[in-house]
């Protein structure tokens, strides 16, 4: 259940007209990932599937590299739930995202959990710098796992098969970035306000 502080959050950022919980293509995104052909929606499946496998290790990975960044000192105070926030559903979705790079439902939920990690992020008093870093972590732990992939399961990741699946895991974590950035800002902003 979301707190009334995430609610009044979340009506705030989407009365400003960014809603975190409606992701809608835009004619840009659609440039930016064009229609997978049916060798790129294989290679992401297989891409989802390895990374899906090695969830524990990349959430252990990143864990262990937020602990030790001394750029995130608001790190230091969280327990381990606490800092795992969402990065396990995060990482769901990205899965789920590289089998079905389109599919609004995936877009919508992985919007609503970026957000929430934004706001709860603020409430544990992260700043931006705090918040940006943390994701660009992930994204670092996630990218040696595509590096992993590559070398590993298919040499022949590189290309049109790879460079798709390489578009659709950045835009999903500027997505993340953004949504819980934009977040972060409206919760900051709607609790100045009430206060």
């Amino acid at each position: 259940m979301p707190s009334a502080r995430l609610v009044a959050a979340v009506a705030e950022l989407g009365s400003s007209g960014d809603n975190p919980s409606s992701f809608e293509e835009t004619e840009a995104n659609r440039r930016m990932i064009p229609n997978p052909s049916p060798e790129q929606e294989i290679i992401g499946c297989s891409l989802s599937n390895f990374l899906s496998d090695r969830r524990q290790n990349i959430v252990a990975e990143w864990m262990a590299a937020v602990r030790h960044d001394p750029a995130l000192p608001a790190a230091d105070g969280l327990t381990v739930t606490q800092l795992k926030d969402h990065i396990p559903q995060i990482l769901d979705d990205l899965n789920r995202t590289l089998c079905d790079a389109f599919n609004q439902e995936i877009k919508d939920r992985t919007a609503w959990c970026a957000a929430t990690h934004g706001h709860i992020r603020w409430e544990q008093h992260y700043d931006i710098s705090q918040l940006i870093r943390e994701i660009a972590d992930l994204r670092s732990v996630v990218i040696y796992h595509l590096a992993e992939f590559h070398d590993d399961r298919v040499p022949s990741f590189n290309g049109r098969l790879g460079g798709f699946a390489m578009v659709v895991v950045h835009s999903f974590f500027d997505l993340i970035i953004r949504i819980s950035v934009e977040q972060f800002v409206a919760s900051s902003r709607t609790i100045q306000r009430l206060e």
